[in-house]
């Protein structure tokens, strides 16, 4: 049994959502900047052709574009999920002086690592369902801190996508909305296309197509959180027409472009 429920935005710009005793082993793009914590079960999934073991107290890290795939999960699982809008992890890195264009090295927080406690103190805070805006508001704002920190400098990881699956991916989230051929994309990640369509499935777990149906899908949702008129989305992230984005949207989010984007609505959908 699965029970998911999301919190606020109590804070401009962030959204909580917690899901309880669930045994979907998930997998997708993640739309969103932000912060898991493991509150229960375990489980084993694998991030950006990276492998990782959660446990009650693990912390993650996530992204836009990150492809995440749960392999495994040991009994019903807890997590909680913080997610930052885009524009105050922006304005975190234009006030440090962070990397704009750099991404996550890591998937997870080390235990050891001090800045593990900003992260835990928001969870906490809103695991305490606190109703001290101020604190909360502090704690959001530490936490956005030390997220801009390790996007600006990452530590080596344990394994890494290929050279040339890296600049694949990149090359279809930097023209989502372009029309896009596979020649141009193998010839950008400087590899033939067979090889290129085989190792992106093995390492990303899905093809280069649903990859990129799963990015416009995402960059969909964005816009539509912002206030974009579904009529205006399909073309500015890609599609065809409405009718193919209401499709995919319907498919992977579960719920029409339209509902979506209805704020009395939203809540009930959860697109991590």
């Amino acid at each position: 049994m699965q029970d998911i429920r999301e919190f606020g935005p109590v804070v401009p710009g962030v959204n909580f959502v917690r899901l309880r005793s669930t045994t979907k082993l998930f997998r997708g793009m993640k739309a969103h900047y932000g912060t898991s914590l493991t509150l229960a079960g375990r489980a084993r999934s694998r991030v950006d052709g990276t492998d990782y073991a959660q446990s009650p107290g693990t912390l993650g890290l996530k992204e836009p574009g990150q492809m995440h795939h749960d392999l495994a999960r040991d009994a019903p699982g807890s997590f909680q999920l913080v997610s930052f809008d885009a524009e105050l992890v922006d304005a975190s890195r234009q006030a440090l002086g962070h990397v704009e264009s750099a991404r996550l090295v890591e998937a997870q927080v080390d235990p050891q690592d001090a800045r593990a406690a900003s992260f835990r103190r928001l969870h906490d805070l809103v695991l305490a369902g606190t109703g001290d805006a101020f604190a909360l508001e502090v704690a959001v704002t530490e936490a956005v801190s030390a997220f801009t920190s390790f996007l600006c400098a990452p530590r080596p990881r344990r394994a890494r996508l290929r050279p040339s699956l890296v600049r694949a991916r990149q090359f279809l989230l930097d023209h989502l909305a372009d029309k896009i051929t596979l020649d141009a994309v193998a010839e950008h990640a400087r590899i033939d296309k067979f090889h290129l369509c085989r190792e992106f499935s093995r390492e990303l777990g899905l093809p280069p197509y649903a990859f990129l149906t799963q990015a416009r899908v995402v960059r969909a949702s964005i816009l539509l959180r912002r206030g974009v008129a579904p009529s205006d989305v399909a073309s500015r992230v890609g599609f065809c027409d409405q009718s193919q984005m209401h499709r995919h949207f319907v498919r992977i989010v579960g719920c029409t472009p339209g509902i979506y984007a209805g704020a009395r609505m939203r809540k009930h959908f959860v697109l991590p």
